[in-house]
């Protein structure tokens, strides 16, 4: 079994935010957020289960729940308060429309982007 937290560099030292959050995308299964955030942008690509779109989706995430946590840390906003903000950024990119929206990046058809081979 591919062990994805790593892959997506989530370690012992990640915020409050990041850790419980993509522990529970592992357990609901990265596979079927994946296709929900690359939704059409990668639709012809098949992929083992290694799938870099679960490693892109997942490093993508993380990376938005670091800068999350990072702005509240700024904001000033206790580890105690930032805990309670778990449950709804949790909710907010599990929505489908934010997943695709977010995917949208990695379109090959965007002006300036590399595509996809």
């Amino acid at each position: 079994m591919i062990d994805w937290l790593v892959i997506w560099g989530v370690t012992q030292g990640v915020g409050i935010l990041v850790q419980p959050i993509l522990e529970d995308l592992v357990k609901d299964g990265a596979k079927d957020f994946a296709k929900d955030f690359f939704k059409d942008s990668l639709k012809n690509v098949l992929l083992g289960e290694k799938d870099p779109r679960k490693v892109a989706s997942g490093k993508a995430i993380k990376k938005f729940l670091d800068l999350m946590e990072q702005q509240l840390k700024i904001g000033g906003v206790s580890p105690e308060q930032r805990k309670l903000y778990i449950k709804d950024v949790k909710q907010f990119i599990n929505n489908k429309s934010v997943k695709e929206i977010l995917g949208k990046a990695f379109e090959s058809d965007r002006e300036g982007s590399i595509p996809v081979v």
